[in-house]
């Protein structure tokens, strides 16, 4: 992690959101929500940002084994203002199997879709509080089986392809904004959060039941 980006604390991102929330819709869930829900299911939520070149990072670690980073998502506010670019996105098998082995009732984030989720769930909610209406990413293509299941992935967390990005001439704009070749996929950010609340907020009421 480079020194360029500074910690942010997410009882701030807090109080913006649920001053936003409240004037927008109570169906998104707030940061403090999200923060209690992940710690609850093994996970510690750490966001950075880098106010220079607008950049941001979520980090997603084992609660209990401080030192064992579960993934992460970093990108930056397209210089328009209104898109979420995630440049980056990464979950560590490893690292679930090691909370696992450790702490028996480790969950794995929460819900269906993983740590994944929760660490997204940041990043949107602050590119919401920045002014984003969309997020974009592109979900890379290094191998044929794993690129289709990631496109399965991302379309059950409720996100749209919108184009494949090639090795064709047209594609070389894309390659260059992307750095490979893949999907690009986007979708508004209100109803992909959402229907990210819904998904926690089931989980959590099974979790209590």
């Amino acid at each position: 992690m480079t020194s360029a980006f500074t910690s942010l604390p997410l009882s701030s991102i807090s109080k913006q959101t649920i001053t936003t929330t409240q004037l927008s819709s109570s169906s998104i869930a707030d940061i403090e929500e999200i923060t209690t829900f992940a710690l609850n299911n093994g996970v510690d939520l750490q966001f950075t940002t880098n106010g220079v070149t607008r950049g941001y990072r979520g980090v997603a670690i084992s609660k209990n084994e401080p030192d064992n980073i579960l993934g992460y998502i970093e990108g930056f506010i397209r210089p328009t203002g209104s898109i979420l670019h995630a440049d980056k996105m990464e979950i560590f098998k490893t690292a679930l199997n090691s909370a696992r082995a450790r702490e028996e009732a480790f969950s794995g984030g929460g819900t269906f879709l993983g740590p994944g989720l929760l660490i997204a769930f940041v990043c949107l909610l602050h590119g919401k509080e920045s002014g984003c209406k969309q997020v974009e990413f592109l979900a890379i293509d290094d191998a044929e089986f794993q690129h289709k299941r990631l496109i399965r992935y991302y379309k059950t967390a409720g996100f749209k392809e919108v184009r494949y990005v090639g090795e064709e001439l047209k594609d070389i704009p894309d390659r260059l904004v992307w750095g490979g070749c893949g999907t690009l996929m986007t979708n508004d950010i209100d109803p992909v959060l959402e229907k990210w609340t819904r998904i926690i907020r089931s989980a959590k009421g099974k979790m209590e039941q």
